[in-house]
């Protein structure tokens, strides 16, 4: 692994595991066993480390969604699996870093927000498409549209305002959102698949 990568992923753990706000440059440095020359030959600073710190652990998403999809037997399981997989991801995730980068770091999050809902959107058509396909999605559905209010309310989980920390936890709330959501836009034959998945 390259120093750079070295230093994304490193800091990518402390940013999850404690938040952004209180991980400094040197706490990272140290953790990590480099120089503080080494860390600032390669990031001006920490709001750039963040930056190349959320888009690896976006494109690491997204490989992991691809080969779900790749390796499902059908979209209902893939669906399914990708909930999973994102439930066991909220768990490791400290709430301080979701609030952390929507209040001291609003530019970067929009910009990439953006850009990871044209992304999410696209895989999302693309999976809807293919479970119309396989008879297990309604057909009547308008994908676009359903494809935007599914990323929109993933896009809740994180906001404080509608759902408090001390009142809801990341995983309930994106079990409610998911399985619901599915439900309402699957098939006689779909559903009887997430009941099988699910049992």
């Amino acid at each position: 692994m390259e120093i750079r990568d070295k230093i994304i992923s490193g800091s990518s753990k402390m940013f999850i595991k404690f938040g952004i706000r209180s991980i400094t440059m040197d706490m990272i440095v140290e953790q990590l066993g480099i120089s503080k020359r080494t860390i600032y030959e390669n990031f001006t600073d920490k709001n750039e480390l963040l930056k190349y710190s959320l888009e690896a652990g976006m494109v690491e998403q997204k490989a992991v969604v691809e080969e779900i999809f790749k390796n499902s037997e059908n979209v209902i399981d893939a669906m399914l699996k990708i909930i999973k997989h994102n439930a066991n991801t909220l768990k490791s995730i400290n709430p301080l870093f979701f609030f952390d980068i929507q209040k001291y770091y609003p530019e970067l999050y929009k910009l990439l927000i953006k850009k990871n809902d044209r992304q999410k959107i696209s895989r999302i058509i693309e999976m809807l498409n293919k479970g119309i396909q396989e008879k297990i999605i309604r057909n009547e559905i308008n994908v676009e549209i359903v494809a935007i209010l599914i990323a929109e309310q993933f896009k809740m989980i994180g906001n404080q305002e509608i759902f408090p920390e001390d009142k809801f936890s990341k995983i309930e709330i994106f079990s409610n959102i998911s399985i619901n959501f599915i439900r309402g836009i699957a098939t006689e034959k779909g559903l009887s698949l997430i009941e099988k998945y699910n049992s």
